[in-house]
């Protein structure tokens, strides 16, 4: 496993920012841009056209990416010094979860640091995003994160030879993906110790407070987890969470 990081520029941040202004994104995702940034009008970005939303998140975050460019860059040192001096470990854990050697495998991984407060992952490129306010173990706790999503669906699509863009929301594939990052690390200490996330929540907060059935689903998945395979553990959670998939998605927010 190999991870660098790179800072793309402002262009790359504003981009992507408007990646999740989109109506088929949720109201929470939308709205954490305004949280995060006050001095963004966002009845004045509302009543603009796309273009102009553009130009105006530009204009607005600019003052900030000028300010912090420095301190991105001394991150980029950090947040590498910091993986590498626990990527060993990580390999071992990844290694012994999904049944392969990633001593040998994700060797291309790239973080990017952005203005956005939403950070997406992109299965086809192994890279992902990571907020520029985050501390090098925040970084790192992110980055296992995304590095559990980029093992899971090469263990999943060899398994069931499917259609990758069911990965991605809001398909019930995703959301499993999503649910299944806190039993797999969960159950390695060597994954959780060294993320700073990890004790308030490493997946999305709603996963924390949904039952299925009466119980916890995640409860429900570390059980079946903790007895399985990688392999079996992914054909019997698929089957769960495909024969609740309404009672799940009416606790989604």
């Amino acid at each position: 496993m190999d991870l660098v990081y790179r800072e793309p520029g402002l262009s790359y941040s504003v981009d992507i920012i408007m990646e999740f202004q989109g109506e088929k994104h949720s109201e929470w995702w939308r709205q954490a841009l305004f949280t995060e940034y006050p001095q963004i009008d966002r009845a004045k970005f509302d009543a603009l056209p796309a273009g102009g939303q553009q130009d105006y998140l530009r204009e607005v975050l600019s003052a900030v990416y000028n300010k912090e460019k420095p301190a991105l860059d001394e991150k980029i040192i950090k947040y590498v010094e910091h993986w590498r001096r626990h990527r060993a470990q990580i390999e071992d854990a990844f290694s012994d979860a999904f049944g392969m050697d990633y001593g040998q495998r994700l060797n291309h991984m790239v973080g990017n640091i952005s203005l956005n407060p939403i950070c997406p992952r992109f299965l086809d490129t192994t890279t992902f995003d990571i907020y520029y306010l985050n501390s090098e173990r925040g970084a790192l706790g992110l980055a296992i994160h995304e590095m559990v999503h980029f093992a899971w669906f090469e263990v999943w699509r060899q398994l069931f030879a499917d259609d990758p863009k069911d990965y991605e929301t809001p398909h019930i594939k995703w959301v499993l993906s999503e649910m299944a990052v806190d039993p797999i690390m969960r159950k390695d200490a060597r994954l959780h110790a060294i993320d700073p996330y990890f004790e308030g929540g490493t997946a999305y907060a709603y996963f924390y407070t949904m039952r299925v059935e009466g119980k916890p689903i995640l409860e429900t998945l570390y059980a079946i987890y903790t007895k399985s395979s990688m392999t079996a553990f992914m054909r019997q959670a698929y089957e769960y969470v495909a024969a609740h998939e309404a009672e799940i998605r009416a606790q989604m927010l």
